[in-house]
């Protein structure tokens, strides 16, 4: 499912109405009907429904909705925001065919605020058709008095597209928005359901097809395309082991990590990528906490690197097909040495997390230079400190720069948070709708890197085991939640226990 932004879904709309052939007032049909057969399945005979209705094309899809609901003989008021003279193009058509169809409508020029007012109140439903993705800044007069009613009223709302006042593409804003309980998203899903503030005032959300052809969508997009990724991704993408498989076939991996004060960081990545299928680990870890790692996970191997000869750590490292660096190690210089060296002597798949992540950001140079795939993890704070910036700079442009940062470097980006984000160098983007506030705990991205680094050495293509690891770890949070396992209570490693029960059986 593609992920657009409302720059792109106008120009997305344009292309199929002018390069296509297909008419705007067909496809606000399209999307009017779509809604309304979705909506009937939430409505009681008794509702009293209520469908505010802007002047621009959201408002359009508001008279169709309407329309459908009348038909079905539903107890539906109309009220228009805006002066009967301000609708254009297709809303105005739409419009004409909803009274032709005996449609009534009540105006807030005409009959005031009070008479508005008193309306909100009575509604059991309210439809937001108000404003569309194309609205930039906070709403002006009239319409941020209306959001301000809307959010008082006792009905549950119902938004067309995208909750009024949200802006499509996310980022930070200060204005009151209305507060939905359901969004219907037209065709397809727009930055903003993924990120913070604005997916707050969505409430539950659905995309329901309008008819535009997949041809649009190509035409726009490119190659530069943003992928909700799904349970049939995972089924579609996840490897069939052969029944004649030995040990070799799944991989002899590297985790460096671990220090005296965080040997359990160690301890999470070995037994998650363990759980995730390696066929052999090997854990490079200080002397003295093999003993407690070795009893969280029996089954990794210990070994050492001469980190301070870079070619015969260059011999070492020649063994193993992937190595995953950072969870546990400390800030020390001594890290941030063995990190400059192993990514100067090792040429395959590296994973880079948390301490490693710490010292990256000063030699960033260096991945450029790497003939082989790189896969960094960082949180928003981690994400910050690489580009030399602030936490609210990520937050506020999550999609913009994860995909700037991946280009200019080369790597494979999963930026951590609700809604982890996966880029691709080629700039594709993968967006994982799994995992709860339980995965908010110290020690659950060492999991997410055990996991990588199994999956990486398994699947044939690195994008796709980069979002097979992160879609199934936020799965594992997601199940756990699902049998009553309190979201406080969650463990990491809780997460790779319950990776057995969603990792599919093959």
């Amino acid at each position: 499912m593609q992920i657009v932004s409302g720059e792109e879904m106008a120009a997305i709309d344009r292309y199929a109405i002018e390069a296509i052939g297909l008419k705007g007032s067909l496809l606000m049909e399209n999307a009017g009907r779509a809604v309304s057969e979705r909506l009937f399945s939430l409505l009681n005979e008794e509702d009293r429904i209520g469908v505010i209705i802007g002047k621009g094309n959201n408002g359009g899809d508001g008279f169709v909705i309407a329309r459908y609901l009348i038909d079905k003989g539903y107890d539906t008021e109309v009220w228009l925001i805006s002066e009967e003279a301000a609708i254009k193009g297709d809303a105005l058509e739409h419009m004409r065919i909803y009274k032709n169809a005996g449609g009534s409508l009540r105006s807030l020029p005409m009959e005031g605020w009070e008479a508005f007012k008193n309306a909100t109140e009575r509604w059991t439903v309210l439809v937001d058709a108000l404003l569309g993705t194309g609205v930039k800044g906070a709403p002006r007069a009239p319409y941020d008095e209306v959001i301000r009613l809307i959010n008082r009223s006792p009905a549950k709302v119902v938004a067309v597209d995208l909750p009024s006042g949200v802006p499509a593409d996310g980022g930070a804003f200060e204005h009151e928005a209305v507060q939905a309980d359901h969004t219907f998203t037209l065709q397809c899903p727009k930055l903003a359901q993924y990120t913070f503030p604005a997916r707050h005032f969505y409430g539950r959300t659905e995309v329901v097809d309008i008819g535009i052809p997949k041809a649009a969508l190509a035409a726009v997009l490119g190659g530069e395309k943003r992928i909700l990724w799904t349970w049939r991704d995972v089924e579609r993408t996840f490897p069939i082991r052969a029944r004649a498989a030995h040990k070799g076939d799944h991989g002899k991996g590297l985790i460096v990590a671990g220090s005296k004060n965080m040997p359990g960081a160690a301890a999470l990545a070995v037994r998650a990528a363990s759980r995730a299928g390696a066929g052999l680990l090997t854990a490079s870890v200080p002397e003295s906490v093999r003993a407690i790692i070795g009893a969280q996970a029996p089954e990794a191997m210990f070994g050492d690197i001469d980190w301070e000869r870079p070619s015969e750590a260059e011999r070492q490292l020649s063994r193993y097909d992937a190595v995953a660096f950072g969870p546990g190690l400390g800030r020390s210089e001594e890290t941030e040495r063995r990190l400059l060296t192993l990514l100067g002597a090792y040429h395959g798949p590296l994973i880079i997390d948390a301490d490693g992540l710490y010292f990256l950001h000063a030699h960033l140079d260096r991945l450029t230079k790497r003939g082989a795939p790189v896969i960094l993890t960082p949180h928003a704070g981690e994400m910050a400190r690489l580009i030399g910036g602030s936490i609210d700079e990520v937050e506020n442009d999550r999609f913009g720069l994860s995909r700037r940062f991946a280009a200019e470097y080369g790597v494979h980006l999963v930026l951590k948070g609700p809604y982890t984000i996966v880029t691709t160098p080629e700039r594709r983007q993968f967006v994982n709708a799994t995992g709860n506030p339980g995965l908010a705990k110290g020690g659950s991205g060492d999991v997410l890197t055990g996991i990588l680094l199994g999956f990486v050495m398994q699947h044939a293509r690195l994008h796709e085991a980069v979002c097979n690891a992160v879609f199934l770890h936020g799965a594992a949070a997601d199940r756990l939640v699902e049998r009553r396992h309190a979201m406080s209570a969650i463990l990491p490693s809780d997460l790779i226990a319950e990776l057995a029960n969603v990792i599919p059986a093959r």
